[in-house]
């Protein structure tokens, strides 16, 4: 493990050699407890031998030479590499890793996705994962802003809504609301994205994770899904923004997953989405936290994966 962060530093494969060749012989001698050999100033513990063994599924004898060598290398990359920023910048990295690999696992460790985590990503990710039956429609607006006005807009909505009637075509639709007077009033022609019963809101066919637009209001929403056929048009509606006439020009059929299925789908999500939270909260630990950086990064980097 600890050979991964070496060439990390980016030490060329001659130096490496060099390096190798020139290396003292092993000398015997008392060394602390728990210690398995000292390169120069640097201790290699024993337990660090054991997890090089253990994850590399070598013998114990073969593992303490690959930590004494790749000590040496270390020990070589710091004096040769020295004031130029790359020791630091490869520990940092190693570290990181380290404690990301950590975080990962801690968050595996929870188990499968509970209830309550699905249901968050399901109520952000509706549209994918439990789509209620949804209707795309076409409306014009007679808005008033003066409480004063809705009398005439009631009136001007009534008069839209009989020259609109029979049109079934969106595009025709809109033309000719656009060219009916509104007295006054500004008439509004909207094509809209598909909507619920409940007034959620949002393209099925937009890429997953794409934010969903605000919900449109209940009443025109319930409006919408009480016309009976494709093509045909709502009674005037009164929402907050005035009185609308509106087009129905498709249903969609509902998609849901259920709850068991959408534990499996969004397993790696929730594992990500656990991870992520536990990176914040050691994140804002640290930030009153003294930090030190350790010489010795061997012991983390031993938990980590890193290709040959």
């Amino acid at each position: 493990m600890a050979r991964g962060w070496i060439v990390a530093l980016g030490l060329g494969f001659a130096a490496c050699t060099s390096s190798r060749e020139t290396a003292p012989p092993d000398q015997a001698g008392d060394l602390p407890p728990g210690i398995a050999a000292r390169v120069a100033d640097e201790d290699i513990p024993v337990a660090l031998v054991r997890g090089i063994a253990a994850a590399q599924g070598i013998s114990l004898t073969e593992a303490r030479k690959r930590a004494i060598s790749d000590a040496l290398f270390a020990a070589y990359a710091r004096q040769s590499l020295a004031g130029t920023g790359s020791v630091e910048s490869a520990q940092r990295s190693a570290l990181s890793r380290a404690v990301l690999e950590s975080l990962r696992r801690e968050a595996e460790g929870r188990g499968p996705p509970t209830d309550s985590e699905i249901d968050q990503i399901t109520d952000e990710r509706w549209l994918e994962l439990a789509r209620p039956p949804l209707v795309k429609t076409t409306h014009a607006a007679v808005l008033f802003t003066s409480p004063a006005d809705a009398a005439k807009a009631k009136r001007v909505a009534d008069g839209l809504a009989t020259a609109l009637a029979g049109i079934t075509d969106a595009n025709e639709f809109e033309r000719r609301a656009r060219e009916f007077s509104g007295d006054g009033l500004e008439i509004r022609v909207e094509h809209l994205l598909p909507v619920a019963p409940d007034g959620r809101s949002g393209d099925p066919k937009a890429p997953p994770g794409t934010p969903t637009p605000p919900p449109l209001e209940v009443a025109y929403a319930r409006a919408a899904h009480a016309i009976e056929q494709v093509g045909g048009h709502s009674p005037v509606v009164q929402t907050s923004y005035g009185y609308h006439v509106i087009l129905l020009e498709e249903r969609l059929p509902e998609r849901r997953f259920s709850l068991e299925e959408r534990r499996a789908m969004l397993a790696q999500e929730v594992s990500s989405r656990r991870a992520r939270e536990l990176e914040n909260a050691l994140l804002e630990k640290l930030k009153s936290t003294p930090v030190r950086l350790d010489r010795n990064v061997a012991e983390l980097l031993s938990a980590v994966q890193v290709s040959q």
